[in-house]
C-alpha cells in the first residue's frame, strides 16, 4: 500500500514508526575456501575449481562461492549476505539455480529485489572471472532454456490472478466461502508490492483509541471541521453532518484527552486527500459507496486478519501522507506478516498456487468471464476455467514508464526516466486484460508520486524517520519548506521545487522511539552500512549534521530550533502542520536524503462496493471481479498514505467473498 524489498523497523508506534528499509535477502552459509587453479585442466571456457566472489547489495555485502569444471557451471552457493528476510527469499533461491541452469549471468532479477538481485550477479561474476571467464560473454549469452512442457489445463470455480496482499486476501475469502480457488502470481514468489510496503493499516479502533493521547492540535482540526459546509462535500454531505454530530457529542462529555476516531472521519480524510483536479480541469474524487465500503469495513478486516493469526502493534500513529493518526503496524516486517499469513490460511483452506504463472487473456464465453490463459516461466501454456468467477488482483502499472507517460493527467512533467517505488511486476497486466473485455477504466490520469523515495533508486529503502508528526523536511538550503504532515501529492509537489529535488527528513532518537545504538539495537546489524554509504547521515550536534548534508550550519539550527516552538505552542504559523510530535532535540540526530518516485497509480478498472468490474455502460461484467491497486475509484487523485493496505485486504475480502456467490 505497501512497496521495495525493504524493512520497517519499528520501536512501539506510538512513539513512532520508525522507517528503516532495507532491501535484501535471506542470508545463508558456508565455507569459504579458494581453490587454487589447476594448470593441467586450464582448458576450455574455465580453469577448474571452487571461487569466491563478493559483490555490495543495496545495505549489506554478498558473498558466494562458485564451483566450475572446464566447461560448465556446476554450482552457485551463497555464503554471506544480510539483507532482509522473507522479502527477497526468491533472490536467493532462483538467481543460483538460473545461472546454472542457463550457465549465463543473463538473469531476470527478482522483481521487488532489484538491488539484492544484481549485487547477486555481480558476485557471481567476480567470482567466474577469477576462473578465467569472459564476463561480457557471459552477461550477453542467451540462457539455456528448458523446453516448455505439455499445456496445462485446469478446472475450479474461482481463479485469482496476483498474488499480492489483494489477491491472497481473494483467495483466502474465496475458499473460507466454500469455493475451489487457483491463484496464479507472475513471479516466483508471492508478495507484490505489499511484502515490499511498510504493511501501515488506517482504520479506527475501539480498542486501540482510547490509549492514545489527544494533543491540542488534533482538538483544534476537529473545531475546524465543524466550520465545514455540507453544500461543499457533494455526496458525502450526510457524512460530515454525522461527522458534526459525533465531533459535538465527544466535546460534550468532556473527556477530550483521549484520541477521537470514526468511520466518518476516515471518509471525509479520505474524500479531502483524494479530492483533485486534472490537467484538463476535470475533478474527481472518490466514489462515495467506495469509500464508504473501506472506512466502515477497515476494523473488520483488521478483525478477519487476526482471526487468520495476523498481529498487530498496540500502538497508533500516523504513517506520511495519512492525515490522522489511525495507522495501524503489523508486528511483522514490512508486509510479511500479512503475506506469510495469507499464505498459510490459503493454503490450508485448500487454495492452489501457481508461481511463475502470468495471466495472459480473460476467456469470455457468452458474455461472461469463465476463466484465464496464462503461460509460465519455461513457455508452458496454462488454461484455467472459473465457473463463479475471477478476480484480478494484478496491482497498478508503476513500474511500466511507458503506461505511466500516456495515462498521466496530473503531474505537468512526468517522462519515463521517473524511478518507482514498485515491484518491477506492477506493470499493468490486469488494467489491459480487463480492458480488452469492456471494463471501464477509472481515474486513469492520476499517478501518486512518494516524496521519500531514495535518490538513484525510488525504494523506499535506506533511511530513517519517525511517525509523520515527528517528521521534519529541510532542503539543500538546510530550510524547512513543507507542512510535513501533509497529503503526498502536497509533498511531492514541494519536494520537486526544491535543488535536485531533494531533501531531508530530520530525526532524532526520541523521534525513532529511542533505539539502543550501543547495543543489542532494534535496527538489527545494517544501519551502519547505511552510514557508512551515505544512506543516512547520523551526527551528536545540529552543526555536525549540517556539515555532513552539506547545508548551511547556521540556518539548519535556526530552523530546527524555530520548529521546536511550533512544537512547544502546538502552531505552525509557517506552513500549517496540523499533528506534532515531540521537539527534535535529543542527540544523535538523523538526516535521510529523499527525492519523490512513482508509487501508487489511482486509476484502474472501474469497481463498485462488491468488487464487481464495471463495463463502459456502468454495468457489472459477469465473472470479473477486482481489488486492490488493480481498481480505480477508491483513492480518487491521491492516496491517503496507509490507505492502500486497508483497501487491498478490505476489497479483496470483499471480491473473495463475491466470486463464491456469497
Amino acid at each position: 500500500m505497501r512497496h521495495p524489498s525493504c524493512r520497517y523497523v519499528r520501536t512501539g508506534f506510538l512513539a513512532a514508526l520508525v522507517f528503516i528499509l532495507i532491501m535484501g535477502v535471506i542470508g545463508c552459509s558456508g565455507s569459504n575456501k579458494e581453490a587454487a587453479p589447476d594448470a593441467a585442466d586450464a582448458q576450455g571456457l574455465y580453469t577448474p575449481g571452487t571461487y569466491t566472489g563478493e559483490a555490495q547489495g543495496l545495505h549489506s555485502v554478498i558473498k558466494v562461492e562458485v564451483t566450475v569444471d572446464a566447461n560448465t557451471i556446476q554450482s552457485v552457493k551463497v555464503v554471506e549476505q544480510k539483507d532482509t528476510e522473507g522479502v527477497s527469499d526468491a533472490v536467493f533461491e532462483t538467481i543460483p539455480q538460473k545461472v546454472v541452469e542457463g550457465q549465463s549471468l543473463k538473469v531476470d532479477i527478482v522483481s521487488g529485489a532489484s538491488v539484492s538481485s544484481n549485487g547477486l550477479i555481480d558476485a557471481i561474476a567476480a567470482a567466474l572471472a577469477k576462473a578465467g571467464a569472459d564476463i561480457d560473454e557471459l552477461k550477453s549469452r542467451e540462457p539455456l532454456k528448458a523446453a516448455a512442457k505439455e499445456a496445462i489445463t485446469k478446472k475450479t470455480e474461482v481463479v485469482v490472478v496476483g498474488g499480492g496482499g489483494a489477491g491472497l486476501a481473494a483467495a483466502v475469502s474465496a475458499a473460507e466461502n466454500g469455493a475451489k480457488v487457483i491463484l496464479i502470481e507472475k513471479s516466483p514468489a508471492l508478495g507484490g508490492n505489499t511484502i515490499r510496503s511498510g504493511g501501515e493499516f488506517n482504520s479506527y479502533d475501539p480498542a486501540r483509541q482510547p490509549k492514545v493521547a489527544m494533543t491540542k492540535a488534533l482538538t483544534n482540526e476537529l473545531k475546524e471541521i465543524l466550520t465545514y459546509d455540507e453544500k461543499e462535500f457533494g455526496d458525502y454531505a450526510d457524512t460530515l453532518k454525522t461527522l458534526k454530530e459525533q465531533i459535538k457529542e465527544y466535546f460534550a462529555k468532556g473527556d477530550t484527552t483521549k484520541l477521537f476516531d470514526s468511520p466518518e472521519l476516515h471518509m471525509i480524510h479520505t474524500y479531502i486527500g483524494g479530492k483533485r483536479t486534472d490537467l484538463d480541469g476535470k475533478e474527481i474524487s472518490g466514489k462515495f459507496e467506495l469509500v464508504k465500503t473501506l472506512a466502515t469495513n477497515s476494523y473488520g478486516t483488521i478483525q478477519w486478519l487476526e482471526s487468520h493469526g495476523a498481529k498487530f502493534q498496540d500502538g497508533i500513529g500516523t504513517v506520511l501522507g495519512a492525515l490522522w493518526p489511525r495507522t495501524h503496524h503489523n508486528t511483522e516486517p514490512l508486509g510479511t506478516g500479512y503475506i506469510n499469513t495469507m499464505e498459510k490460511s490459503a493454503k490450508e483452506l485448500g487454495a492452489e498456487i501457481m508461481l511463475n504463472t502470468k495471466a495472459t487473456k480473460l476467456i469470455v464465453e457468452n458474455g461472461r468471464i469463465v476463466g484465464v490463459t496464462a503461460e509460465q516461466s519455461d513457455g508452458t501454456p496454462v488454461t484455467l476455467k472459473a465457473s463463479k468467477g475471477v478476480v484480478m488482483a494484478t496491482g497498478g502499472f508503476g513500474a511500466n514508464p511507458e503506461m505511466v507517460v500516456e495515462y498521466n493527467n496530473y503531474w505537468p512533467a512526468l517522462d519515463a526516466s521517473v524511478k518507482t517505488t514498485n515491484t518491477t511486476n506492477a506493470t499493468g497486466d490486469g488494467i489491459v486484460m480487463g480492458k480488452e473485455v469492456g471494463a471501464n477504466l477509472w481515474g486513469m490520469g492520476f499517478i501518486q508520486l512518494m516524496p521519500s523515495g531514495q535518490p538513484g533508486t525510488g525504494a523506499l529503502s535506506g533511511g530513517v524517520w519517525g511517525s509523520a508528526e515527528t517528521q521534519i523536511f529541510v532542503n539543500k538550503e538546510g530550510k524547512r519548506y513543507v507542512n510535513e504532515y501533509a497529503e503526498r501529492d502536497v509533498l511531492a509537489a514541494a519536494a520537486l521545487e526544491q535543488t535536485d529535488q531533494t531533501f531531508y527528513i530530520i530525526s532524532d532518537m526520541t523521534s525513532l522511539g529511542n533505539p539502543d545504538l550501543n547495543g543489542k539495537n532494534v535496527w538489527g546489524d545494517n544501519y551502519q552500512d547505511l552510514i557508512a554509504n551515505k544512506n543516512i547521515f547520523m551526527a551528536d550536534t545540529l552543526e555536525e549534521l549540517a556539515e555532513q548534508m552539506g547545508v548551511p550550519a547556521d540556518v539548519f539550527v535556526a530552523e530546527m530550533k524555530k520548529y521546536n516552538t511550533y512544537v512547544e505552542n502546538q502552531l505552525d504559523p509557517e506552513f500549517g502542520k496540523k499533528n506534532f510530535g515531540a521537539k527534535l532535540e535529543t542527540p544523535p540526530f538523523f538526516a535521510t536524503p529523499r527525492t519523490p518516485s512513482v508509487h501508487h497509480t489511482m486509476g484502474g478498472l472501474e469497481i463498485n462496493e462488491k468488487a464487481q468490474v464495471l463495463n463502459t455502460e456502468g454495468k457489472p461484467i459477469d465473472g470479473l471481479f477486482a481489488a486492490g491497486e488493480v481498481a480505480g475509484g477508491v483513492h480518487a487523485g491521491n492516496r491517503l498514505g496507509g490507505n492502500a493496505i486497508t483497501d487491498i485486504f478490505t476489497f479483496g475480502r470483499i471480491a473473495g467473498a463475491s466470486a463464491a456467490g456469497k
